[in-house]
């Protein structure tokens, strides 16, 4: 140890000492004068004196260490007379009621607290070298610890209830005083000193003396002790009879409650054999315990206002405990029988009064808000759940089948509501409160089924369960009659329906920008001109009030874009990691090498630093908050006098001053009146016209929004809806005051229009970080595997999901990243401000909690409440190993999504995965285990990355799982068969390199069952066509398919999917060096199709499939280099991508082939030299993009473009080239 750790412990040693002696003092101080030790009056004195030296003890001055072994010698000494004349303290019973004016109910909590901490010291120190150290067995200490602990707990149960002192409590608090102090003199006058001399008690003396202290004074064995206990407890159930009631409000109350109730069950557990009577007890005794157990789980976290009207029931049920388990201690035989003979009455009482506390703690950590789905989920589990475990859910089938029949009773009814033809708040408060009920029969079937609570517990529940929902569905049936179903097309002049597919009008209203026409010429003159100096164009705004979009607008300028060599962009926000931002810049300037995330940061940096020596760039950082961040990112763009530029986007001025080289930093004004009511407009009808009266009031709106474009974007979602002249009027009196500059406010009166079955999807957004593209499938799957999406018999699950999505963006809460070729929404965004919202309001709602590292230095479950840990959800920003210790915190959660940028290794994992016992969802997209979850039985969506070589056949387990996504971070990942006994599965992606093992399991898979639900599958390998589909034909109703075949050794094979009638989305990569010759045969239906390494002979039957849309060919092989398209061929196609195609040399195309190409796009068509001109002809063609390819084919695309738009006047026709 070094010099001052040693000096430090020879201090606390010395404090040690002389915190024991105090407890002497004290002891003697409540002895009769004539009683106390001669010594007595040398301790005082040697106490004060060595506090004050102590104090003015210096740790440099060259006499600390004579100062200290003086000290030490004479505490010896003293220690020493001490223990040849010290014995068992016989107090002049009872102590006073005061002491120097303090309350005895005061000193004896007090005085226990001192006892108990500097017995827990002795035992919190490790290091043999500290003087601090105490050698040998400690068991002995540890035991009258607890009981000290214990005793404490009882201490403060009674001083918080003692009002009007009587003599019980006086003689109750004179014994804890006596044999807590008495305690630790036995343990003190047996250490040895700093000098390792003998004590005069030996260690197994003092182990003799202590087991005699705890069982003769402490536990209520002896029949003294028993009637001190059990007298004050009955004068407190008095007192608490007579009216008394404590502070309920007061948190410490309902702790001192539950920890007398641990101090009870520490003696019913420790409560000896008693004769014969123990067998008759056994079982009572049992139940008792188990009762108490489940109180003390849930007491600290029962709702105040049930407390405040149960209290009085609860504390004297509690006080009933103490007094009937201390009676058994008894061992007179008639009072144990008469214990025996008040048992079931005293279990009945304790029943009526735990059961509703058990219920309302769970009920109080719902949701209160709930996914318009869950009563399906619950519907299907039951039904399965009572197959798979019917020894355990014997005693409740009967009810079970009740609840059931109930619940599919309102299903219609939550259908309707779902497709919004209920708005009335009533309705959707009944829907709400239906949901809420099929959680609480999830819970108590899972409880059956794992013991958690006791049946007696769940039999009561069951039967108010139902109760509620008749009563619920009668409210209900009532409501209907009196609200009947709304006809949406009274105030909207679009079906629901179709309002949520509206995809067209949806697209126009979020990506056109509206605005900042005067503001855009300044500031592309400051990016195209001026200087050849790098210069930074900072712009600096509010929250909400345009920067990004303005950014954006800038940077994706034709004449902006033509100035530069090479562009990118990327997003800082508040969570800044250095290295994913260089990481972002390197991907957009063509640099997306797989072994830059393997580089060092300051590896990044470097890489960065050259390329912008040699090449004119454009880089936009949106979101800088910090000064700081640009300090650091700064160094990384080199100024070569190339006219390069940096747009930044900022809230704070000093971030933009920091920036600063030569322009001025530019503040965003908000909107003027005219462009608050143009964006308005645009986003409210679109292309379409507004009526006078409309206007009038659109324009008030528009005011009121004070030039903040969040806000004006967000209440165009609301008017959207509601096209008529008193809704509108409406809105624009509850536009108060308080809206203008306070996006948040805009954000709620936003949020309290949405549907309810809109509100948990929108709120989920929480679950996502700062400024990141969330990816649409991803987020849909988690949609729909926690029950925010309602089964539609006429459409998919996935499709009902979409159509909520686009709901949210038509009302411009969610923002459109990118669209699929066929212009569905493929990734999406949030504003900062909304994920604020999100966030807050979800964890209020109790619907999500956010933990987030960057939030507290070391976020344990420390800092967070039971009630917020108890949520449904947690979205988890934090290390890997803080895995272990949320999930020991959190075992009623449903949900885990552990979100981050960095892959990381988590080992070992089953241990984690046994503690989240009712997971629905696990998302572990950026954590490596070492095994998988074989028994959550819950588990509906699964997302993980493994090194291992081949998942576990034990998967199957997991019957109701979903989806399930794993990444292999080896070469490959063996499949297992048994997937095929996951009959819910819906979605399963593996990437990449999974294999099934066809090879000798023909027979399994050919008797295994179907996969009917499975709709996604991505993306397995397989050795050949055949066995793809051999496997296939056991996914009848597969929807979307991607997967890699290797080719056959032969010359010609087929591909034969036709099976498939379901399939709208299919990509095949051919795994082959050199293309071969084989023949396709496609379902009807296909809607999409990507095709990889293929050879291409004629391909008729692939362009005379009637409902293709898209068509992209990657590294395709045309014979001779051709590719010849006939007369009515390809007649749906509207997007078509031909990409590295090295030998695509000639192009030929009939002039009625592709009547409905809207989109084309060729890339590194190197050899390709004409594209034919009849495309010029198509009218339907919008868009053409020709990137890497030679210059006689960009020459040829604006011949089309001179075609398109002079000869035949179509405006709207664009050409992108990038040579």
């Amino acid at each position: 140890m070094f010099p001052l750790e040693v000096a430090k412990d020879q201090i606390e040693f010395l404090e040690r000492e002389l915190r024991f002696l105090d407890i002497f003092l004290n002891l003697q101080s409540s002895k009769a004068e004539c009683d106390t030790l001669d010594v007595t009056q040398k301790a005082q004195t040697l106490l004060h004196d060595t506090r004050v030296d102590l104090s003015t003890l210096n740790l440099t001055s060259p006499n600390f260490y004579p100062s200290i072994y003086q000290m030490e010698g004479d505490i010896r000494l003293i220690k020493s007379e001490i223990r040849a004349n010290y014995s068992f303290p016989k107090t002049s019973l009872p102590l006073s009621a005061s002491k120097n004016g303090v309350a005895i109910s005061e000193i004896v909590p007090e005085f226990m607290g001192t006892v108990v901490c500097i017995l827990s010291d002795l035992l919190n120190i490790y290091d043999g070298r500290s003087v601090l150290f105490v050698p040998g067995p400690k068991e002995q200490i540890v035991e009258v610890l607890e009981e000290l602990k214990s005793l404490r707990a009882f201490v403060c149960f009674v001083a918080k209830r003692c009002k009007e002192p009587q003599s019980c409590h006086h003689d109750f608090f004179t014994h804890i005083f006596v044999v807590a102090g008495h305690a630790a003199m036995l343990v003190w006058l047996s250490l040895p000193g700093t000098d390792n001399g003998t004590q005069d008690l030996a260690s197994g003396e003092m182990n003799a003396l202590l087991s005699d202290h705890l069982r003769m004074r402490i536990k209520p064995i002896e029949p003294s002790i028993r009637k001190i206990y059990v007298d004050v407890l009955q004068a407190l159930k008095s007192t608490s009879q007579s009216g008394w009631r404590p502070d309920i409000q007061n948190e410490n109350t309902t702790n001192s409650e539950t920890a007398f109730l641990e101090t009870v069950l520490h003696n019913l557990v420790e409560l000896p054999a008693i004769g014969n009577t123990t067998v008759a007890l056994k079982d009572e005794t049992a139940n008792l315990q188990e009762m108490l157990n489940l109180l003390r789980a849930n007491l600290p976290y029962t709702p105040m206002q049930h407390l405040e009207s149960h209290f009085e029931d609860l504390h004297i049920m509690i006080i009933d405990a103490g007094i009937l388990v201390y009676s058994l201690y008894d061992v007179a035989s008639a009072k144990v029988n008469q214990a025996l003979l008040d048992f079931p009455g005293n279990i009945q009482h304790f029943n009526t009064v735990i059961y509703p506390i058990v219920q309302k703690v769970f009920q109080s950590n719902l949701p209160r808000i709930h996914g318009i789905g869950y009563v399906d989920f619950l519907l299907s589990n039951l039904n399965e759940f009572q197959g798979r475990y019917s020894k355990s859910l014997v005693s409740i089938k009967n009810q079970l089948q009740i609840i059931q029949k109930e619940l599919e009773s309102v299903q219609p009814f939550l259908k309707d509501v779902a497709k919004e033809r209920h708005k009335h708040h009533e309705i959707q408060h009944l829907a709400q409160l239906v949901i809420g009920t099929a959680y609480e029969v999830e819970y108590i079937v899972d409880s059956f089924i794992s013991k958690e609570v006791p049946e007696w517990c769940l039999e009561r529940w069951l039967v108010d369960i139902i109760d509620e929902i008749k009563l619920n569905r009668s409210k209900i049936d009532v409501q209907l009659k009196k609200t009947p179903a709304v006809d949406i097309a009274l105030h909207d002049p679009v079906d629901a329906d179709a309002a949520h597919t509206s995809s067209e009008s949806t697209s126009l209203k979020n990506e056109e920008i509206v605005g900042f026409d005067h503001i855009v010429p300044e500031l592309r003159k400051k990016l195209t001109k001026g200087s050849q100096q790098l210069d930074v164009i900072s712009i600096v705004g509010m929250g909400g009030q345009g920067k990004t979009t303005l950014a954006n607008k800038l940077f994706n300028d034709d004449s902006v874009k033509s100035r530069f060599d090479i562009r990118a962009q990327c997003c800082v926000s508040q969570e800044y990691s250095c290295r994913s931002i260089l990481l972002a810049i390197l991907r957009d300037l063509s640099c997306d090498d797989p072994a830059a995330s393997e580089l060092s940061t300051e590896d990044l940096r470097d890489k960065l630093q050259k390329i912008c020596k040699v090449k004119r760039y454009l880089i936009l950082i949106d979101d800088i908050w910090e000064a700081s961040v640009w300090e650091d990112l700064q160094p990384c763009f080199a100024d070569v006098n190339n006219g390069s530029r940096i747009i930044l986007t900022t809230r704070q001025v000093e971030v933009a001053n920091s920036a600063r080289i030569s322009c001025e930093p530019f503040h965003l004004p908000m909107f003027k009146e005219d462009e608050s009511w143009k964006l308005l407009k645009e986003k409210v009808f679109g292309n379409e016209g507004c009526s006078p009266d409309l206007e009038k009031v659109g324009l008030e709106i528009a005011k009121k929004c004070a030039g903040l474009p969040l806000s004006i974007v967000l209440v165009a979602g609301i008017l959207a809806k509601e096209k008529n002249e008193q809704c509108w009027r409406q809105v624009a009196k509850n536009l108060g005051s308080h809206i203008q500059s306070d996006a948040k406010a805009m954000i709620e009166h936003s949020y309290k229009h949405l549907p309810h079955h809109l509100k948990p999807c929108f709120l989920y957004f929480g679950a996502f970080s700062e400024d990141r593209t969330i990816n649409v499938s991803d987020l849909t799957c988690l949609w729909m595997a926690e029950g925010f999406i309602k089964i539609d018999k006429d459409k998919s699950l996935e499709d009902v999901a979409s159509d909520y999505l686009e709901n949210l963006i038509g009302r411009n809460l969610v923002k459109i990243a990118k669209r699929s070729s066929d212009g569905k929404v493929k990734a999406c965004q949030i504003h900062d401000l909304l994920l604020d919202f999100c966030k807050e309001t979800a964890e209020q709602e109790k619907l999500l909690l956010c933990i987030d590292r960057y939030q507290s230095a070391n976020p344990s479950p420390g800092i967070y409440s039971h009630r917020q840990l108890a949520q449904g959800r947690l979205s988890i920003y934090a290390d890997k190993n803080d895995l272990a210790k949320w999930s020991s915190s959190c075992s009623l959660v449903g949900s885990v999504l552990c979100r981050d940028d960095i892959i990381e290794y988590l080992s070992p994992t089953s241990r984690i995965f046994q503690k989240f016992k009712f997971l629905k969802v696990l998302d572990l997209k950026f954590i490596v285990v070492d095994s998988f979850p074989t028994e959550l039985v819950y588990l509906r969506y699964f997302a993980v990355r493994t090194a291992k070589k081949s998942i576990t056949s034990c998967i199957s387990n997991l019957w109701n799982l979903g989806t399930l996504i794993v990444k292999g971070e080896g070469t490959y990942l063996s499949l297992p068969f048994t997937l095929w006994k996951m009959s819910k599965l819906r979605i399963l992606h593996i990437c990449d390199n999974a294999y099934f093992t066809i090879n000798g399991a023909e027979e399994s898979l050919e008797n295994s069952s179907n996969l009917d639900n499975l709709e996604t599958l991505s993306c397995p390998c397989f050795s050949c066509a055949e066995d793809a589909e051999f496997v296939l034909r056991k996914t009848p109703n597969i929807r979307n398919l991607r997967c890699s075949i290797k080719y056959p050794e032969v010359n010609f094979w087929v591909l034969q999917l036709e099976f498939l009638a379901q399939l709208k989305t299919l990509k095949v990569h051919f795994d082959v060096h050199s293309a071969i010759a084989g023949a396709y045969i496609f379902p009807s239906n296909l809607n999409k199709l990507t095709l990889s390494t293929i050879f291409w002979g004629t391909g008729s039957e692939i362009a005379m499939l009637p409902n293709l849309q898209v068509l992209k060919l990657v590294n395709v092989e045309f014979d001779k280099g051709e590719w010849t398209v006939n007369d009515n061929e390809f007649p749906k196609l509207k997007v078509l991508k031909v990409v590295n195609s090295d030998n695509f040399n000639e192009w030929n195309v009939s002039d009625d082939a592709f009547p409905c190409l809207e989109h084309l796009t060729l890339h590194k068509c190197k050899y390709l030299k004409e594209i034919p001109s009849w495309f010029a002809e198509i009218a339907s063609l919008k868009f053409v993009r020709v990137t890497s390819c030679n210059e006689a084919l960009v020459a040829s695309v604006e011949e089309i473009r001179t075609m398109q738009v002079e000869d035949y006047q179509r405006s709207e026709f664009q050409i992108f080239v990038d040579k």
